[in-house]
Order: C-alpha cells, then sequence, then structure tokens
C-alpha cells in the first residue's frame, strides 16, 4: 500500500477540498482545525499510508487515523495531525489530487505558512500578509475576485508544491494559499489571516475572534507537534515556503 483514501460520507457535488498539513508556523493545521469547529463539519473518513509516521491519533477515547476528512455539504476539509516525512509527503499530495479529480472537485485549496524573518523580528505581532497562487485561469479568477493578492513571481516548496503540481497533472483547479508566519513557533495569528481570506473566497461565516482570543493557548498546545515538523523536515529536507 502507498496511500489509501477511504471516504465513506454521503455523495457530493463539485465539493470545495481544503488541505492543511503541519508545516511552516502549523497554519494549515490550525486553519483547517479551527475551521472545522466553527462550521461544525463531521468526520466522513481518513489516509493512511505504510510510508507515514506509525501512529494513532486518541480523541475523546477513540482512536483515529492521523490524517482526516471532514465534510459539511459541499465543503470537504482534510486536515493531518502528523508532519508529513518528504518522502511521503509527495505520494499524499498525489493521492489527494487524484481523489479530488475522482470527485470532481470545483477547487482544491491548500493552506500554509511562509516562513516570515519580519514575522520573526515581531515576534509574531501584526497583521500578516496572505498571498495566492493558482493552478489555472478559474483558480486565479476566484483569488481575484476575494480580493485576495496573487503571488506573481516566486518558488513554491514542500508539499504545497506537490499539491498544485498532481493539480496540475490530473487537470484539477487549485489553489494554495500563503501567510507570513513564524519560523520556530505556532502561529495563530497567521491561521486567523488565512480564514478571514477564505471566509472572503468561499462565502463562509467564520469569526476568527475567539481563535485570537486562545491564541497562546494554542501556541503551548502545539509546541510538541512544530518540534516534531522541523525534525520531519530534516535531514535535507526544506522549510515549506514561498520565495519572491
Amino acid at each position: 500500500m502507498r496511500v489509501e483514501i477511504r471516504d465513506g460520507g454521503p455523495r457530493v457535488s463539485k465539493p470545495t477540498i481544503i488541505v492543511g498539513v503541519p508545516e511552516s508556523g502549523l497554519v494549515g493545521t490550525i486553519t483547517c482545525s479551527y475551521l472545522i469547529e466553527q462550521l461544525k463539519m463531521t468526520e466522513r473518513g481518513f489516509i493512511d499510508s505504510d510510508l507515514l509516521p506509525q501512529v494513532m491519533i486518541v480523541h475523546n477515547s477513540a482512536v483515529t487515523y492521523p490524517i482526516h476528512i471532514f465534510g459539511k455539504d459541499n465543503l470537504l476539509a482534510v486536515l493531518s495531525e502528523v508532519p508529513l516525512p518528504p518522502f511521503a509527503s509527495l505520494e499524499v499530495a498525489k493521492a489527494v489530487a487524484s481523489w479530488a479529480r475522482s470527485l470532481k472537485a470545483s477547487m482544491v485549496i491548500g493552506v500554509t505558512g511562509a516562513p516570515s524573518k519580519e514575522r520573526d523580528e515581531s515576534h509574531g505581532d501584526g497583521k500578516p500578509t496572505v498571498v495566492g497562487v493558482g493552478n489555472t485561469e478559474s483558480a486565479l479568477a476566484l483569488l481575484k475576485s476575494g480580493g485576495a493578492s496573487v503571488l506573481e513571481d516566486g518558488v513554491l516548496t514542500g508539499f504545497y508544491a506537490s499539491l498544485l503540481k498532481h493539480c496540475n497533472s490530473v487537470g484539477q483547479s487549485g489553489i494554495t494559499l500563503l501567510a507570513e508566519s513564524l519560523t520556530q513557533f505556532p502561529d495563530p495569528g497567521a491561521a486567523a489571516s488565512v480564514l478571514e481570506v477564505l471566509a472572503k473566497l468561499l462565502s463562509l461565516n467564520v469569526d476568527t475572534k475567539s481563535l485570537m482570543a486562545e491564541s497562546e493557548e494554542i501556541r503551548l498546545r502545539s509546541r510538541e507537534l512544530m518540534q516534531q515538523t522541523q525534525q520531519a523536515a530534516q535531514p535535507g529536507g526544506q522549510q515549506p515556503s514561498a520565495y519572491r
């Protein structure tokens, strides 16, 4: 087995799929977790692979797989609670792109952080910039219609580069949203900025006030995952980012 996606939820028509995995600032994980909670999305499946770390997650005394699939109406979310080793990252990205295409997804939206020296120097204060990358005309049109800034020149690396690459190869429209983020610490502020852009793009009603109110608690709770994410990128791994 390389990668297996099990989706036991009801059929959906042309869903939007949001993907969050632990990378810079844990922006993807924090964003997806908060969105799932706020929208009361229900778990409908999981992703498994013999390439992933051999761990299971326990929530409310129930054992679950570390990469979850949640859904509500025509919105699906893929949330990883474990960092993806570089050799697994490619295969998971490939499987998600193919799965999205099989569902005739209207859009795949990756959410992540881009390590920022300026954000480190400000200790996470201020409102981080969010930019978007799209792989098709429809993806770029969605970004612009939502008022998102479009990255015009640069290099995308890491899981989300693989995800867009394989979306390209199967003819699936995809977007990646990147927020300036802390390099060494979880960054709920960056996640809040991404959520605000997502809300505009998808006409979602998401209030980020409680996320910001709980930011310190989230940082403390997520420290171990942040350390694991940094370790998973070694040796030879790069901090996922976008370079202008």
